[in-house]
């Protein structure tokens, strides 16, 4: 899914999970079919995981096996408050132990760069390259590459290798097979598109099929 925040646009794909601080203004667009669950924490109950230093951050974490139980739990009936109550505090101890990840895919701030940007992840324009992105936002190859440098701290090539990473998870979580996710997503073959996931993510495909 797409967030934003007041500073910040970020991609978060599957098997994370997003901590926002109490009151942080933030929307969210759906990019895929997403089964999304929103957790709200009372500032009392975030005071009382002491060790939680980073609760007026907002960062990244992977949704571990026990993260998503946890968050399942929250939303079963079979469980009475006082279990769900425990199941919450273990799970703001997890947010407050895990290290945080880096934004998956930062999104430019330009709303030129963003709509090029969008472009390609929302119509899935895979095979787009730099001029034709240059062309949508109206800006010149050479003017395009500086800003997007600028603007993400990536350049348009790494971006959107990371882009379609990001995408991959998406694919792969609901059980396409790895061959055809590669081509799907313009890699050459499936051996170069393990190569470019284990680059960015440090682990392979197999490690995120359901």
């Amino acid at each position: 899914m797409l967030v934003e925040t007041e500073n910040d646009r970020w991609v978060i794909p599957p098997q994370r999970a997003l901590w926002l601080p109490p009151l942080q203004i933030h929307s969210y667009h759906l990019l895929s079919h997403t089964d999304l669950r929103a957790i709200y924490f009372s500032r009392s109950l975030i005071a009382e995981c002491t060790n939680f230093k980073k609760s007026n951050q907002v960062h990244v974490i992977t949704a571990t096996a026990l993260v998503k139980e946890l968050i399942a739990g929250l939303f079963s009936e079979d469980y009475n408050r006082p279990s769900q109550r425990k199941m919450a505090l273990l799970l703001l101890e997890i947010l407050s132990e895990a290290p945080p990840l880096a934004a998956e895919l930062p999104m430019p701030h330009d709303e030129r760069l963003f709509c090029a940007a969008r472009e390609l992840l929302f119509n899935h324009r895979w095979e787009a390259s730099l001029s034709d992105l240059a062309f949508i936002a109206a800006m010149s190859e050479r003017t395009f590459s500086r800003l997007f440098i600028k603007d993400t701290g990536f350049s348009f090539r790494t971006w959107k290798q990371r882009a379609r990473i990001c995408a991959s998870l998406d694919l792969l979580a609901n059980g396409i097979p790895i061959k055809q996710v590669a081509y799907k997503l313009g890699f050459s073959c499936p051996a170069a598109f393990t190569a470019a996931f284990r680059s960015i993510l440090d682990s392979t495909p197999r490690d995120f099929l359901p």
